[in-house]
């Protein structure tokens, strides 16, 4: 039964962001919450206010009293004491200005950039629990190599439309919501495509890249903190929480019956397994990976490029996605070295 509800919870449809933490006090140019192992790492962040407003803040905390000070970017403005707020690593809550809106089946896609006719155009994948807005981290670095975006939307996420149950199949069915995107570049000319991946993004990407028909469209992938073996994650997951480990082995014997998760067809972990299969990834691959990420194992990664023909892995200080936010010089510059050591 444990395993069950694992599988459950992993499946389970998107909720509401929440706001555990509490701003005590703000000045026009600082805000200060609790302390806690995230809010202490040095970076760039930002904050989701209770309400719907954001404020991003940099540099190195203040702490003092289990409260930890932080100065406020340019631009934010400080929430008010008493609000309550979430942490993260997303610092732009919207695309940038002149971005256009394109609808698709599973959801809308953001387009940056002229993408019409393009050689090569990046297409950006958030994670599971995450939104479109976690990659535009990537996006910028995109845009700096000179290349034009698209930030689609997936099924059953904050983002993408209900589909089904709104349970996620953890790649399997999301994979076709890819293919819609890369099909609207293909109406318009678009001919190659450098896909960014991130967390369960990742494996959208491989899918398409070991599987699919539009594997030889695929110039090269930025993959960050990437899902690459779910056998690997639930382990790590359940450790975390303090559950057995017998615990993750159930789970995915739960994920092969549809029915039971209500899900629409079974998960298949072997298909899912890119560690097991990374020598069928000949694409280049740049792999971003944080050493202090308890969520995604950094073994996996590691296994991954030692297996790929063209694998490379650049570690960080992060967390689970938030390599960028510790070391924001040092990840565009690896995304930006390997984006040139390929001709474009």
């Amino acid at each position: 039964m444990l395993g069950y509800l694992v599988a459950r919870r992993l499946t389970a449809p998107p909720h509401p962001r929440r706001h555990p933490l509490t701003v005590h006090s703000s000045t026009p140019t600082t805000v200060t919450l609790d302390a806690t192992p995230t809010t202490t790492v040095a970076g760039d962040w930002g904050l989701f206010v209770a309400g719907g407003e954001h404020a991003r803040v940099h540099g190195l905390p203040r702490i003092d009293a289990g409260r930890a000070t932080w100065d406020l970017a340019p631009g934010s403005s400080p929430p008010p004491p008493g609000s309550r707020v979430s942490w993260t690593g997303i610092v732009d809550p919207s695309p940038p200005a002149g971005t256009r809106t394109h609808r698709l089946p599973a959801g809308d896609a953001w387009q940056v950039g002229d993408v019409a006719d393009a050689p090569l155009v990046a297409v950006h994948l958030h994670g599971l629990g995450s939104t479109r807005a976690g990659t535009l981290r990537g996006v910028a670095a995109a845009t700096a190599a000179g290349l034009p975006s698209l930030v689609p939307a997936y099924r059953n996420t904050l983002d993408g439309r209900r589909l089904g149950r709104g349970r996620s199949h953890l790649g399997l069915r999301e994979t076709d919501d890819l293919v819609d995107a890369l099909r609207l570049l293909d109406d318009v000319g678009a001919r190659r495509f450098v896909l960014f991946g991130w967390s369960m993004g990742a494996q959208l990407c491989l899918r398409l890249a070991a599987d699919g028909a539009w594997a030889a469209r695929i110039d090269r992938m930025v993959l960050d903190s990437p899902v690459l073996d779910w056998r690997a994650v639930l382990a790590a997951n359940v450790t975390a929480a303090h559950l057995p480990r017998a615990a993750a082995a159930s789970a995915a014997r739960w994920l092969r019956r549809p029915r039971a998760l209500g899900l629409d067809a079974p998960v298949d972990l072997d298909a899912a397994d890119f560690v097991a299969r990374a020598s069928e990834v000949r694409h280049p691959v740049l792999v971003h990976h944080g050493t202090r990420d308890w969520s995604v194992p950094l073994a996996s990664s590691r296994r991954f490029v030692e297996g790929a023909p063209a694998g490379e892995l650049v570690t960080s200080g992060g967390g689970h996605t938030t390599g960028w936010n510790v070391d924001a010089a040092s990840w565009q510059a690896a995304t930006a070295r390997f984006l040139a050591a390929h001709s474009l």
